[in-house]
């Protein structure tokens, strides 16, 4: 009878144990495998957004870094046209410069890209093309040698040669109007020497009315300081800024400093 009643009370006592420790070991692995399922679903994504962060360029550094092709494209084949094409050519050229004393640097330099140029089979594209592209890109260098071009160098690069002479004017008013375009593009992306242009230009001739334009040359003078407080050239414009605002009225002076506002805002 003892053993017994021992035996129930033992039976008993294993029946309470299990109720009270065994579901809560099978609750905690439960939890466990939940909090796993949880971390693994959380770093996935961070660890693909730090992938892709990595692997791929911002769409800004992709743009400057194509300008930047397409103008060292621009130069090289610019400094390539004129350049003889092969050994008779550049023969000819070095005798007739000995023959007139040319200066030491410039034979020199002829030497150097005509070996620098002899296997270049780019230098009949239309550099000049290329320029506009890369300053349509944001390219400030190449928006200010589209300013540095004489009228002469445009009429051999777009071969003008081959129009009548109205059609000559037309495609140069057509090329000026576009430098213009492209170069008020690149300055509100703030390229100095847009900018500069710009200021410049605008004194001698605005493409839209074929006569000079002090308020665009006064509010991009404006623009220019507000934006370019730490260039070197930064007195030269504050300067400018003083003769064309002696050389208006109130009212012009109103309009372009209204003009350069719209422009900081933009």
């Amino acid at each position: 009878m003892r053993s017994t009643l021992i035996g129930m009370l033992t039976g008993l006592c294993l029946f309470i144990c299990a109720q009270l420790f065994y579901p809560k070991e099978q609750n905690d692995t439960k939890n466990i495998k939940d909090a796993d399922s949880i971390v693994t679903h959380v770093q996935h994504p961070d660890l693909t957004n730090k992938m892709v962060s990595t692997t791929h360029q911002q769409p800004e550094q992709v743009q400057a870094k194509s300008a930047d092709t397409q103008f060292n494209q621009a130069m090289q084949i610019r400094q390539c046209r004129n350049v003889p094409r092969n050994d008779e050519a550049f023969n000819q050229w070095l005798e007739e410069a000995l023959s007139r004393d040319e200066v030491h640097e410039i034979i020199e330099t002829m030497k150097t890209r005509y070996h620098r140029c002899l296997n270049n089979t780019s230098r009949d594209e239309n550099y000049v093309q290329k320029l506009i592209n890369a300053a349509q890109m944001g390219s400030d260098k190449a928006a200010d040698t589209l300013w540095r071009l004489a009228p002469a160098e445009v009429h051999q690069a777009l071969n003008f040669s081959t129009l009548t002479r109205d059609e000559q004017v037309a495609r140069m008013k057509a090329f000026t109007a576009q430098k213009y375009q492209v170069t008020e593009q690149v300055a509100l992306l703030g390229g100095e020497k847009a900018t500069l242009q710009l200021i410049r230009g605008y004194q001698y001739l605005d493409p839209d009315t074929g006569g000079q334009n002090y308020i665009q040359a006064l509010a991009y003078s404006h623009y220019f300081l507000q934006t370019r407080q730490d260039s070197e050239v930064y007195s030269r414009v504050e300067w400018t800024r003083n003769y064309l605002e002696q050389r208006m009225t109130l009212d012009e002076i109103t309009q372009a400093q209204q003009l350069a506002g719209e422009l900081h805002n933009h």
